[in-house]
């Protein structure tokens, strides 16, 4: 089965192909390809990452710079692109085309040429931002709503990485909604496990607080610090968003600086307990990367909460002093802390490549047969 991913635009700016020497969690995720996204597929597929500008510019070693700038002056002063090819894309049997709120447009156009194919290309659609997130985004402009579902319409089947919005996505659009979750380079990632006796007495706070109640994360690990003074709170930043630390006003913590995932994880293993009250119903990369290492991620909504941390699950409706007593529990009870963990670890497994792959190649098939 020829895969790939079709993205409005990427890092690189050209086609980044899977090799088994350089799967996507190997390749720089600076320049080339994010180890945790949608590179999972091109790699679980063994397929390609095609960005649509990069189709439509080509890359810069092999077009002329007249003819890119010629092309983004059309683009600029009219709105859209000139014409171009998609011969390219016609090639593959399956092509997942990933949902963003800019550029929908764009990305609609491209699909329904594709459907004037002779033999076109089995097209899954995707989002990327999470539901609490395109929530936001519609109460400010309806056509958000809109641009979504057209992009439903002109999908095959379209997939939600969080079980719990497939409702809402069916009820847009017409088309069939499967839920299937993302893969994730679940072996690679558990190299770096660390059992409980060999971390750091440290919590770790997760998240952006333009996000609503992040900063509950921070009053759970506050109150956790005042009940075990010997740990130590640390807070992640992202150099692109502000943070408000208030809350922690009078505890003892520190910020960490970006750190790029590789790296992240050694912390994260090194890590006691992770706190993220994210309730954007996200497709929750924390989770799996704390299930990879060992570490429990306490609070929040997100798929990864719910199918691998599901007794430390939180949502907007819980209160804050009862997931301190969930955190409470972890930190004294190292029993059930490696319960937890044990979990964790087990279920994380059905995310790795292989089964990932044969999932979404059962959909493909059982999808065709339906139509």
């Amino acid at each position: 089965m020829k895969f790939a991913v079709l993205e409005y635009s990427s890092k690189s700016g050209d086609v980044w192909r899977h090799t088994k020497e350089t799967p996507n969690y190997l390749a720089d995720p600076q320049t080339e390809i994010d180890p945790t996204s949608f590179g999972c597929y091109v790699s679980a597929l063994g397929g390609e990452h095609v960005p649509l500008t990069g189709l439509i510019l080509g890359p810069t070693n092999r077009v002329s710079k007249s003819k890119q700038f010629y092309r983004k002056a059309v683009k600029r002063l009219t709105g859209s692109w000139p014409s171009f090819d998609i011969e390219y894309l016609a090639k593959f049997d399956v092509l997942m085309i990933v949902h963003q709120l800019s550029n929908t447009q764009e990305i609609i156009s491209v699909m329904q040429k594709l459907r004037t194919q002779p033999d076109p290309p089995f097209v899954i659609g995707v989002p990327t931002q999470p539901y609490g997130q395109l929530q936001i985004a519609i109460e400010k402009t309806p056509e958000v709503e809109t641009g979504l579902r057209d992009f439903i319409l002109a999908c095959d089947v379209f997939i939600s990485v969080v079980r719990e919005t497939v409702g809402w996505y069916e009820d847009l659009a017409q088309t069939p909604v499967v839920y299937l979750p993302q893969p994730y380079p679940a072996a690679f990632a558990g190299k770096q496990f660390l059992p409980l006796e060999k971390k750091h007495t440290e919590i770790l706070v997760a998240g952006v607080t333009q996000r609503d109640n992040i900063k509950q994360g921070q009053i759970v690990a506050r109150e956790l610090q005042k009940k075990f003074p010997g740990y130590l709170i640390r807070l992640p930043k992202v150099d692109a968003y502000e943070y408000d630390y208030s809350e922690l006003q009078g505890a003892r913590y520190d910020v960490l600086p970006f750190e790029l995932w590789r790296d992240h994880l050694k912390t994260l293993a090194e890590t006691a307990l992770v706190v993220n009250t994210d309730y954007t119903l996200t497709r929750g990369r924390v989770q799996t990367d704390c299930a990879a290492v060992g570490t429990p991620s306490l609070g929040g909504n997100s798929d990864g909460t719910r199918d691998l941390f599901p007794q430390l699950r939180s949502d907007s409706g819980t209160s804050t002093d009862a997931i301190i007593a969930k955190g409470i529990r972890l930190l004294s009870n190292h029993e059930y802390y490696q319960g937890v963990v044990q979990t964790a670890q087990d279920r994380l497994k059905m995310y790795d490549y292989a089964e990932s792959a044969a999932r979404l190649q059962l959909l493909v098939k059982k999808q065709r047969q339906t139509d």
